[in-house]
């Protein structure tokens, strides 16, 4: 980080507060050199002279000031590492995804052009508005980076995601990216996500309150780690990870049999989807009038695609996971014992934080050597981060 030069970008939203001590943890923790700038916005919220004070640099405030004028745009976008934009806000976003360049910072953006991060910050609403959605998907299509908001109580009181991220996931993200490190380049990974659905006829179905969000991230860290990704996903979440090739099943069957097509050769299966443990013994090819509904339905077991996997793939690395509330330490490991996982990730959803859904998690990976590494709450892209991290650097022995 000490050879990295970055532009931080401040814009008008509350959290700015925030960026005054992840500016000093980048220049005087990592060494990188960093040169601020803050939109008009940004100022009525915080005054350039604290960043001033932790960059030991001039602000940069307006467009037309100082010296070289004619090509400070240029260079604050061009001739750096990367352009951090912290915290990022619809508006930014949307001048951003759209190719609006009418003052310094979004001048800068469009040179800098994919060298941009945006950690977000934002009124859950303004997050959510299909408008803002739209242009989110289009930098990530184009490669810009993005931060995902985190959930919690916001500046208005109400309760929703678009909190910034925590200083310590925007500082990981930003080390990595400047980092280059790709540990998994030239691996086929396959990540699986998400609930299964057993159906009893074509309208009604057994299922679990599994989001696949926790899949999700691992698909697109990995991706973003240089791997080959393919994500086997039932239904639930559906924002897709740039580069990684969705296959959407529904049933414990279609996903057995996308994992049996997909899966061979793969050098890392992460099994973070929550397959329905049960189905009906038989499925109606109609809906089933109410007035015909039995009053008990006989139910078999799933297949055991874990299982079935391991059989067919004994060089493949295999992650699996647990969801455990009562005495979940013993059953995961002797979950990874019975299915010949290499490695298991227990969570347990009564943990606060680490419930179905949620955009953040808990969790505790053991290995089948007997080592545990204890992952405290944070982001789920943080969490795939992290097992991704210790699984690699276990497997080559550091």
């Amino acid at each position: 980080m000490k050879t990295k030069r970055i532009t931080l970008g401040l814009t008008g939203g509350i959290a700015i507060y925030k960026s005054a001590a992840l500016l000093r943890r980048l220049v005087s923790d990592d060494g990188a050199d960093v040169t601020v700038i803050m939109t008009a916005a940004a100022q009525k919220f915080m005054s350039p002279l604290i960043f001033e004070t932790f960059s030991g640099k001039p602000v940069v405030t307006e467009m037309f000031s100082r010296e070289k004028v004619y090509t400070r745009h240029i260079d604050l976008g061009q001739d750096v590492d990367m352009v951090l934009v912290c915290p990022a806000t619809a508006n930014i976003l949307a001048k951003a995804a759209n190719g609006l360049a009418d003052d310094m910072l979004s001048t800068v953006i469009l040179t800098a052009g994919a060298k941009t991060v945006f950690a977000l910050a934002m009124n859950s609403n303004m997050y959510a508005n299909p408008i803002t959605q739209a242009n989110i998907r289009t930098l990530r299509e184009l490669g810009y980076g993005i931060i995902e908001p985190e959930s919690g109580e916001l500046a208005c009181k109400d309760p929703g995601k678009g909190r910034l991220a925590e200083e310590s996931v925007i500082l990981d993200y930003v080390r990595q990216r400047l980092s280059g490190a790709k540990q998994l380049s030239g691996k086929r990974v396959v990540v699986t996500a998400g609930p299964t659905r057993e159906y009893l006829d074509p309208v009604r179905f057994i299922s679990n309150r599994s989001s696949g969000k926790m899949g999700y991230a691992l698909a697109a860290e990995a991706r973003q780690q240089g791997a080959d990704v393919v994500l086997i996903s039932g239904p639930g979440y559906g924002e897709i990870p740039p580069g990684v090739r969705l296959i959407r099943v529904e049933t414990a069957r279609q996903m057995q049999q996308a994992l049996r097509e997909h899966g061979k050769d793969a050098d890392y299966l992460f099994m973070a989807a929550a397959v329905e443990d049960i189905s009906p013994v038989s499925q109606a090819g109609t809906k089933i009038k109410k007035s015909e509904l039995p009053e008990a339905i006989m139910v078999t077991r799933s297949p055991d695609l874990l299982l079935d996997f391991r059989e067919a793939n004994q060089a493949t690395c295999v992650v699996a996971f647990s969801v455990e509330m009562e005495d979940g330490h013993q059953r995961s490991i002797a979950k990874m014992q019975a299915k010949g996982a290499d490695y298991i990730v227990w969570n347990d959803p009564s943990v606060a934080g680490a419930a179905f859904a949620g955009d953040t998690n808990e969790v505790i990976l053991l290995a089948a050597e007997g080592q545990e590494w204890q992952l405290p709450l944070a982001s789920k892209r943080a969490i795939a981060r992290q097992i991704i991290d210790h699984v690699v650097t276990h497997r080559k022995g550091d």
